[in-house]
This record gives C-alpha cells, sequence and structure tokens, in this order.
C-alpha cells in the first residue's frame, strides 16, 4: 500500500504563508515604521510566533513531502531554508545524519559520561544549546563548511561535533557545494539589506533574529530528550492540544516519524493510532522543565541493536497492525 498523498493544497497555502511572514518580517515591517508608525514593528510578533511552522515545512521539505515534484519541492526547500538563514543543502545533508545517528554517541546532546566528563560543563553546554546555541552552531557550521573546506581537517572541531567529519564528506560528495554557495549568501545578504531598511530601528530585526534562534533551538530537541540511547529511531510522542498540533504540523509526534520519516505531517495521527503507541507525557512541560536536565549513561536504557541496510533499528522493532502496510526504507532517509 502506498504511502499517503502529499496534502498539495494545504501545503501550498502554508507554504505562501511562510513566504508572506518572510516578507513581512523584511520588508513590510521596516516601511510600515519609516511611513506611518514604529507601533507597526509589533507585526514581527506574527512572524516569531510562527517560526516552529515555517521551520516543520523546511522539515517536510527535506524529506521530499512538501510537494508532489521533486524540482519544486527542492525550490520550495531552498526558499524556506533562505528565510531561515540556512542552506538547504547543507541542512538536508545534517538532518539525514542525524536520523541515522540519533541517540547514540555521536549525537546525543544531554546526555554525559559519568567519571569522563564534567557534569557542570555538559549542564552549561546543554542551556547555551537550547537558548538559542543549536540554530547558532547549524549556521556558523554551514558557514564554517561551504567558506573554509579545509575545516573538514580540524580535530579539535570533530572532537567537539562528531558529526562535523561525515557532514564534510557528504556535502563533498553531493555536488552541491556552489549552490549551497549561493544560498548562504542569500541568507545572510537579504536581512543585511533589510537592516538598512529599519534604519534606526534595527535592533528591532537583530531581536526577532535572536528569538527566532531561541524557538528553533528551543522547540526541536523536545521529542528526544531522556529518551533510550543506542536507537536512532527513538523519540517521543508528546501530548499537545489538536489545534496547536495541527500549527506545528504535528511535529510533537516525533516518535512516529523517527520510525517512518517517508511520512508526510497529516498522516503522523493516524500512524500513532494504528500502532497503538502510548503518549510519553506533555510537549510544553518538557520543553520548558524535561529537556534541561542533564543525564548520566547510566540512567537511560540501551535499546539492542541491529544493523537493517543502510539505517539502524532496535533489534526488536517491529509493529504488526502495521508491517504489512508500510514497510520503511532506509535508504530514502
Amino acid at each position: 500500500m502506498p504511502f499517503p498523498r502529499i496534502p498539495l493544497r494545504t501545503n501550498l497555502l502554508l507554504l505562501l504563508l511562510a513566504m508572506r511572514l518572510w516578507l513581512v518580517e523584511l520588508v513590510a515591517v521596516p516601511l510600515a515604521m519609516a511611513w506611518l508608525h514604529p507601533a507597526y514593528g509589533l507585526l514581527l510578533l506574527a512572524a516569531l510566533l510562527l517560526i516552529p511552522l515555517r521551520w516543520q515545512l523546511l522539515h517536510e521539505a527535506a524529506h521530499g513531502r512538501l510537494l508532489p515534484s521533486r524540482r519544486y519541492n527542492r525550490l520550495a526547500g531552498r526558499l524556506l531554508a533562505i528565510s531561515l538563514g540556512l542552506p538547504f543543502a547543507v541542512w538536508c545533508q545534517a538532518h539525514q545524519l542525524h536520523h541515522r545517528y540519533s541517540r547514540t554517541e555521536l549525537c546525543r546532546v544531554e546526555v554525559y559520561e559519568p567519571g569522563v566528563e564534567h557534569v557542570c560543563r555538559r549542564q552549561l553546554l546543554l542551556c547555551l544549546r537550547l537558548c538559542g546555541g543549536a540554530y547558532l552552531l547549524a549556521w556558523t557550521g554551514s558557514l564554517l563548511l561551504l567558506c573554509y573546506p579545509s575545516a573538514a581537517r580540524w580535530g579539535w572541531l570533530a572532537r567537539r561535533v562528531p558529526l562535523w567529519p561525515r557532514l564534510c564528506r557528504r556535502m563533498q560528495a553531493s555536488g552541491q557545494l556552489q549552490l549551497a554557495r549561493m544560498d548562504a549568501l542569500l541568507a545572510c545578504l537579504l536581512p543585511g539589506l533589510s537592516l538598512l531598511v529599519y534604519g534606526q530601528h534595527h535592533w528591532m530585526l537583530w531581536l526577532a533574529l535572536g528569538l527566532r534562534a531561541m524557538l528553533i533551538s528551543l522547540t526541536d530537541h523536545v521529542c528526544f530528550a531522556g529518551q533510550p540511547l543506542g536507537c536512532a529511531r527513538q523519540a517521543a510522542n508528546l501530548v499537545l492540544p489538536r489545534w496547536l498540533g495541527l500549527c506545528v504540523l504535528n511535529s510533537h509526534l516525533r516518535g512516529v516519524h523517527q520510525r517512518w520519516p517517508q511520512l508526510g505531517w497529516q498522516a503522523l495521527p493516524q500512524h500513532f493510532s494504528a500502532a497503538g503507541l502510548c503518549w510519553d507525557g506533555g510537549f510544553v512541560r518538557q520543553m520548558c522543565a524535561g529537556q534541561w536536565r542533564v543525564l548520566p549513561t547510566t540512567s537511560l536504557p540501551v535499546i539492542p541493536l541491529r544493523k537493517a541496510g543502510m539505517g539502524i533499528m532496535p533489534a526488536d522493532f517491529h509493529y504488526p497492525r502495521l508491517a504489512s502496510r508500510y514497510r520503511h526504507d532506509p535508504a530514502q532517509e
């Protein structure tokens, strides 16, 4: 049975909304403040509140589930990534690595090794990451990779960001460096030009960019905090009101998405019910409290693994009610 169809009309409307918010942020607000009244700067709040929606649209594009056409899906992904300050090609490669190595030694944010790493250092790094550091790390890492290819050989960086060498190798092999450099240039140039239009109110755009980094960093790790180690498919499904879940494209059902990455956002609730999964807590509580705690490796269970093609799966991973309908293809991650 094929995967559910992409909701083309809905996704197009959401994409147009995201692009309008981008234009409001860079053009409409500064012109309105210059010609009418500085109070129009409050319109930036609307753009900020919908940052999670724009981030999840980018996520859908990275999985090829935003638009049916591969060409237009990639174009939409590039526009969304530029509007969020990141080159699409780099972000896609990094996201694929995340799907393969999440909750392994190479990609576990809040976990420390007792006797090897000091808990206070890990706690400080976690707080910085959740307060905007995750987004800033992605932004600076993208620029570094595109502008200084020799950075792939920096040992001190590889020790601190274990996935860095793999990301560099994947980008070199992708043949998309020139396109990614163009996207990175536009992602930096367009806000810079907008700052000139903001004039004396430029601090508003700087504040909006800072809050964007914080919102993305704060919501991106919620469903992974405190999950068992070793299994790249492991993530939580957290409770949100239905209307709010739709506003973030069901990103609170990250556990379902990790198991079936090819599913579009609209199919996640159905699969959550069909698989008989249980809720793992509340999204808001986990975001505000749960994900801020560092944990030793000894306090978390480890799921036995077996290799499965290009992916990594738990040895006992099986849902009989869905196995006959949908089969995971790791090569498409």
